[in-house]
């Protein structure tokens, strides 16, 4: 963060954005206003040199043949953004973002794919697919009394084996999660977190977003302290959009076979 303005850096925002991701800068660039914090959002695409600074980074959702296409460049920024997470810079991976930033992407047809190592786990796909609405208690931390219920949607066919020790994101109120025995979802390192919550998950649960500009501004020794009034119109937006996913979580559909 350079003259008050926190960075945000993209991740393959055109290879692996294909689930809205764009809402979640969007959601932490308009919560930061709000905050009075100004914000530059930075992409970074393969063969870029990657910034050696960022507050914040995002890596969004994808399919495996995008993985795979992204080739070396995934091996060559791993220990860099390692390095970033381990510095207490939040990194927000979601969907095949999070599968690409566990040790390993293990796939049913041999070809794995090295990824780039952020949370202990490995992404083996292969898994029963589930396709439903999401419901969940997150253990990332929050803000005060901020609820921990969150919401959104998974698709995914994936099941996550956590390394010994590693923090779930959270406890599974409806649908699949990890899909590894425990009725959990995703995974937390430091102030990072992986999840397969789509929706996007940010502005869905813009109590999430708080979290992340809160750790992401105290590494900098910088409060967050977003304007309720200035966010009345989008929590309630958001609000209502979880009332609905709560109101029809058990009558959607809950797999593809």
């Amino acid at each position: 963060m350079t003259a008050d303005r926190l960075t945000i850096l993209h991740v393959y925002p055109r290879q692996m954005g294909v689930s809205g991701d764009r809402g979640n800068v969007a959601a932490l660039v308009r919560r930061a206003e709000a905050a009075d914090i100004a914000t530059d959002v930075v992409e970074y695409a393969p063969g870029d040199a990657l910034p050696t600074t960022a507050d914040v980074v995002v890596i969004g959702n994808g399919p495996l043949s995008a993985m795979r296409s992204l080739g070396a460049d995934v091996t060559r920024v791993g220990a860099p953004l390692r390095e970033f997470a381990a510095d207490g810079v939040p990194v927000v991976a979601v969907g095949g973002g999070f599968d690409l930033a566990t040790n390993a992407v293990v796939s049913s047809d041999g070809a794995d794919v090295t990824g780039f190592g952020v949370f202990d786990a490995r992404a083996v796909r292969g898994a029963e697919r589930r396709v439903n609405y999401f419901v969940l208690e997150t253990r990332y931390p929050l803000l005060g009394s901020a609820s921990t219920r969150i919401a959104g949607f998974e698709d995914h066919a994936t099941r996550i084996e956590l390394g010994d020790g590693v923090t779930p994101f959270a406890d599974v109120v409806s649908g699949g999660g990890n899909q590894a025995g425990s009725p959990v979802e995703g995974a937390i390192a430091g102030t990072s977190f992986g999840t397969h919550t789509q929706g996007p998950i940010l502005p869905l649960n813009p109590q999430l977003t708080d979290g992340v500009l809160a750790a992401a501004t105290a590494r900098l020794g910088r409060e967050y302290a977003p304007d309720a009034q200035r966010t009345a119109t989008i929590d309630r937006y958001a609000r209502e959009a979880r009332a609905t996913i709560d109101r029809y979580v058990d009558k959607a559909f809950k797999r593809i076979a």
